[in-house]
């Protein structure tokens, strides 16, 4: 568990240096944007923030160019 968290912490103090192409988890995600899960759902019903990227029967992540362009109050 210990080495997921660190795993996870350092992804996101390198968030600015990850390319536009590379995909982060939900949880990241609001880690990084302070918002819930379920705010995030919202977020994408709304349009405010792009759909997922569906990798897997349960998984879903999103690319940092849309993350960062949310994160920047764009749509």
């Amino acid at each position: 568990m210990a080495t997921r968290r660190l795993k996870t912490e350092s992804r996101l103090s390198d968030f600015a240096r990850l390319p536009s192409n590379a995909l982060i988890s939900a949880k990241e995600l609001t880690l990084l944007s302070g918002r819930s899960r379920t705010s995030l759902w919202r977020d994408v019903t709304r349009g405010s923030l792009a759909e997922p990227v569906k990798i897997g029967n349960r998984t879903v992540k999103w690319r940092v160019a849309d993350v960062r362009q949310f994160l920047n109050g764009g749509v």
